[in-house]
């Protein structure tokens, strides 16, 4: 079973603005640390296959500069490698 007060302390979140072409944009950012591999880390983020273990179905292009499509939900560009 999941220790959801701990889960939920692990959690970083942060609220700012941000510039883009558009304008002025609030930007929410949520990070957390992970007892893994930054490499593991990021292919659970980016590949297909594991993203809907976690969290949605994507489509779309998850390399770096690719936009992608959570189902039912927002989507993206991917900004950073694991090496940024």
């Amino acid at each position: 079973m999941i220790d959801v007060t701990g889960q939920i302390s692990a959690v970083e979140r942060r609220i700012g603005d941000r510039t883009l072409p558009a304008g002025q944009a609030r930007v929410l950012t949520i990070a957390q640390t992970y007892d893994a591999p930054v490499a593991d880390v990021f292919d659970a983020c980016t590949n297909p296959e594991r993203i809907p273990r976690w969290f949605l179905p994507v489509t779309g292009d998850l390399s770096l500069g690719g936009r992608y499509q959570l189902e039912g939900n927002a989507g993206g560009t991917v900004e950073r490698s694991p090496t940024d």
